[in-house]
């Protein structure tokens, strides 16, 4: 009979072989320790969102340590990808700051910005940046129906890019879910989905030409945008579609190759074929999307990479090489 943790083990061997050494996770999430108030709000919010049960157990330093040395895996960016208020941000930074210093040579952090208030956001963009010594950021793809191209997320884009900050974005289920969603949770539909809705409005809104010093990271490899590029720069720019900035069909296909990619729970040829037509294998990064997405689903995915033919050798040794140029300040920290 075959083993699993061995079949798990050779294929975490095969993945560090064929890519050089120990991967870079820019796509693992922390949650600070929880009230009990808290804890009863984060199960009421999973109810609400069709899930039958919660997606992860409690985080903790060590259950991540864990999980990375059992799976090949150096350094985790930490990020709390949620619609938070501005207190509720700096209450999750000022956590994932201090685990920072703590394990500076495993953890890094994506603060959260809160963008349900910019004036807020733009404090925090410095605060976080100058005082806590963030790697970088994270948003999500819509604040209470609000994307990316929303001009009043201007003067937040306008402090990333000053920074030159890199920035994930994650999906988050979208204004009319209830109607939207099939009865499922998010992840299972509305997730790539809404990645692409946010990605597309600041495509039109031109966010990643006017503010090219900022470079977004795109969980789950896009999403359905590698699948819908062509789509978007073809009928996408027909005279009946609105176009307010004249963007034009070179323009959306040099916005989209111009992001970053991670690889979280989308390693399988469906995923990574569609992916590199539109960008260059030196625009992705690895990601596992620990803990929530699932221990034996986030293994599957690992086997999956360290078996394709999609990508070489050299292209999986790549990863960590783009990995560090994203975030400077944690090869920086390795170094020390």
């Amino acid at each position: 009979m075959v083993n699993p943790e061995n079949d798990v083990a050779n294929a975490i061997a095969r993945l560090r072989q064929r890519s050089g050494g120990d991967l870079i996770d820019v796509h693992a999430h922390y949650t600070p320790p929880l009230t009990e108030a808290g804890l009863a709000g984060l199960l009421a919010s999973f109810r609400a969102g069709n899930f039958t049960a919660p997606p992860a157990g409690p985080w903790s330093v060590e259950s991540a340590l864990e999980f990375m040395d059992g799976h090949g895996i150096s350094v985790q960016m930490l990020s709390s990808p949620n619609r938070l208020t501005p207190d509720e941000a700096k209450t999750h930074n000022d956590f994932g700051a201090k685990v920072m210093r703590e394990h500076p040579d495993r953890f890094g952090l994506l603060a959260n910005l809160p963008l349900i208030d910019p004036a807020s956001a733009v404090s925090e963009v410095d605060r976080a940046a100058e005082e806590l010594g963030a790697d970088g950021f994270v948003l999500v793809t819509n604040y209470d129906g609000a994307y990316l191209g929303d001009p009043r997320f201007t003067d937040v884009f306008a402090a990333l890019d000053d920074k030159r900050a890199t920035v994930l974005l994650h999906p988050v289920v979208p204004a009319g879910f209830d109607v939207l969603a099939c009865g499922r949770p998010g992840p299972v539909i509305e997730f790539p989905m809404d990645t692409t809705r946010t990605i597309v409005d600041a495509i039109y809104a031109r966010v990643f030409l006017d503010f090219p010093n900022i470079n977004f990271v795109l969980s789950h490899a896009g999403g359905v945008l590698p699948i819908l590029a062509e789509r978007i720069s073809s009928t996408g720019l027909l005279p009946w579609v609105s176009n307010p900035r004249g963007v034009t069909k070179d323009e959306v296909r040099q916005q989209i190759a111009g992001l970053f990619y991670d690889t979280a729970l989308a390693t399988s040829p469906n995923a990574l074929l569609p992916l590199l037509e539109i960008t260059s294998p030196d625009h992705i990064v690895f990601g596992s999307d620990y803990p929530p997405g699932d221990l034996e689903v986030i293994e599957a995915h690992m086997d999956a990479l360290s078996r394709t033919t999609l990508l070489s050798d050299h292209h999986l040794a790549e990863f960590s090489t783009t990995a560090t140029t994203l975030f400077p300040h944690l090869k920086a920290r390795s170094d020390a």
